[in-house]
């Protein structure tokens, strides 16, 4: 990854979710696997977690780096043409 910035974002379709990034906020990356959103509820978890659907940014140090992470803009952008299985 170059250093500069960095862009991503988060793509739904019907139950089907998948991470992309890229540089300019035009061409995109795919980052992994599609996700199947139809568990993303909190009607579907057993123990009490809270699964349902945020809009937002958060970032973790999970191997405890002390790295930071900044954020210049968050957009969202919901296409209510498209309908949901």
């Amino acid at each position: 990854v170059e250093d500069k910035p960095i862009y991503f974002r988060l793509n739904i379709e019907g139950r089907c979710t998948w991470f992309e990034w890229g540089y300019d906020g035009e061409n995109w990356t795919k980052i992994g696997p599609d996700f199947d959103t139809t568990t993303f509820s909190d009607e579907y978890c057993k123990f009490g977690e809270f699964t349902g659907t945020m809009v937002g940014i958060a970032v973790t140090d999970a191997s405890l780096h002390e790295k930071t992470a900044d954020f210049d803009f968050f957009d969202y952008e919901a296409d209510e043409t498209k309908p949901v299985d």
